[in-house]
C-alpha cells in the first residue's frame, strides 16, 4: 500500500483537473468504454464550476480521490436548509484507509447545514457511519415492467392537464410557483421546487428531453410531474425505459398524481417505452403506483426480479436533528442523481 504523506491534500476542483479527473475516473470505471462522454453525462457538468472536491497528490501529479456533491436547499419545517447530496464518492484502493475519505465528507459537511446520500456504496457508508451519520433508511425504486394502458387508472373528474418540454422560457413558471408557495410547508422535508430550480435541474442538455405536465382545478395549478426517455448507450438502438423523474403534488390529493401518472405515462409509451420507474416515499402516492401496475422489491416473486431499486437513505446535521426526520423526507429521482446517470444498457 503506497504510504500516504502529508502532501496529499483535500481541495476544490479546477478547471485544469479535467485531464486528471478522467484519468482517475477510468480506473474508477475500467468497463466503461467512453470515459469522457461517461463523465459528460453526469449531473456536475451543469454548473459552470463543478462541486468537486478532490484529493490532490502535486507529487505524482495526479488525483486518487474525490467527492462530488449537489448542493440544494432543504425546506424542513418551515426553514430553508443549505444542504448537498453526496453523489460520487471514491477514493484509489492503494490510498484507502489512511482517513482520505473522512477528510473528503468533513470537507463537505463544513459547508451546508444538511448533507446526504440516497444511493452509496458499502465503503462511502462506512465512512460516513464513523462519522456519526444516521442510520441507513430504505427508499423504494418502483417500477412498471408492462405499462399498458389498461393497467393506469383514471383520473378523477374536474382536472386539466397541459404538457410541455421544459427550457428556459418555461410559459409556466408563475403556475409552478404559486404551487409551490402554497404546498412548500405541506411535507416535513422536501427540497425546493421553485420554477428557477426545476428549470436549472431539467434544463435540455446532451440530448434529454425533460416533459412537464401540470394538473389544473380552475384556474389553480395542483400539481406537476417531470419525465423523460432514458437515452441509449447504443446509436442504433432505441431507448425503452422511461422515467417519472420529479413531482410535486399535496398530501391529500391522490387523485392529482393519478391522474398526472396516466398523463406521463401515456406520453412515454408514445415513445417507446417498455418499462417505466418512479421513486416515491409519499405512502398515498405508493398505493397509487401500485395501483398502476408498478412493483416494489418486497413484491412476492416478481419483485426479486427488483431487488437492487431499494435506495438508502442517510444523511447527517448541524441543525436540530427534530427538523430534519428522514421518514418524513419527500424524495423522487429528481432529488438525487439517480436519473441523470440512468442510461439505456
Amino acid at each position: 500500500m503506497t504510504p500516504v504523506t502529508p502532501e496529499l491534500h483535500v481541495r476544490p476542483y479546477a478547471p485544469a483537473d479535467r485531464s486528471p479527473l478522467l484519468d482517475l475516473m477510468r480506473q474508477v470505471w475500467p468497463h466503461k468504454a467512453e470515459v469522457a462522454q461517461e463523465v459528460n453525462r453526469r449531473w456536475w457538468w451543469r454548473q459552470p464550476e463543478p462541486p468537486l472536491c478532490v484529493v490532490d497528490d502535486p507529487e505524482g501529479r495526479r488525483l486518487v480521490g474525490l467527492c462530488a456533491y449537489m448542493p440544494f436547499t432543504l425546506r424542513a419545517r418551515g426553514q430553508d436548509l443549505p444542504s448537498a447530496w453526496f453523489v460520487d464518492f471514491y477514493v484509489l484502493p492503494d490510498f484507502q484507509g489512511h482517513g482520505l475519505g473522512k477528510r473528503l465528507t468533513t470537507w463537505v459537511e463544513e459547508r451546508f447545514a444538511v448533507t446526504a446520500s440516497l444511493s452509496q456504496t458499502e465503503m462511502a457508508y462506512r465512512v460516513f457511519k464513523k462519522l456519526g451519520w444516521h442510520e441507513r433508511r430504505g427508499v423504494t425504486l418502483y417500477v412498471n415492467p408492462w405499462p399498458l394502458r389498461r393497467l393506469l387508472v383514471k383520473p378523477a373528474r374536474g382536472l386539466q392537464f397541459s404538457s410541455c418540454t421544459i427550457d428556459h422560457g418555461l410559459s409556466v413558471a408563475a403556475d409552478l410557483d404559486s404551487l409551490w408557495s402554497r404546498l412548500r410547508d405541506a411535507y416535513p422535508s422536501i427540497a425546493r421546487r421553485s420554477s428557477a430550480d426545476l428549470v436549472q435541474r431539467y434544463a435540455p442538455r446532451e440530448g434529454r428531453r425533460y416533459q412537464l405536465v401540470c394538473a389544473y382545478r380552475g384556474r389553480d395549478c395542483v400539481g406537476f410531474l417531470i419525465s423523460r426517455m432514458v437515452e441509449s448507450a447504443s446509436d442504433t438502438a432505441p431507448g425503452t425505459q422511461g422515467l417519472v423523474v420529479d413531482y410535486l403534488v399535496g398530501p391529500g390529493d391522490a387523485d392529482v398524481f393519478v391522474g398526472l401518472l396516466g398523463a406521463a405515462a401515456n406520453w412515454l409509451l408514445e415513445g417507446g417505452a417498455k418499462r417505466i420507474a418512479c421513486l416515491s416515499t409519499v405512502p398515498a402516492f405508493e398505493r397509487v403506483l401500485r395501483g398502476a401496475g408498478f412493483f416494489a422489491p418486497n413484491t412476492p416473486l416478481i419483485g426479486r426480479a427488483f431487488r437492487h431499486n431499494t435506495k438508502w437513505l442517510t444523511y447527517h446535521s448541524k441543525v436540530d436533528p427534530s427538523l430534519v426526520d428522514p421518514s418524513g423526507w419527500y424524495l423522487t429521482l429528481g432529488d438525487c442523481d439517480l436519473d441523470e446517470v440512468w442510461y439505456q444498457r
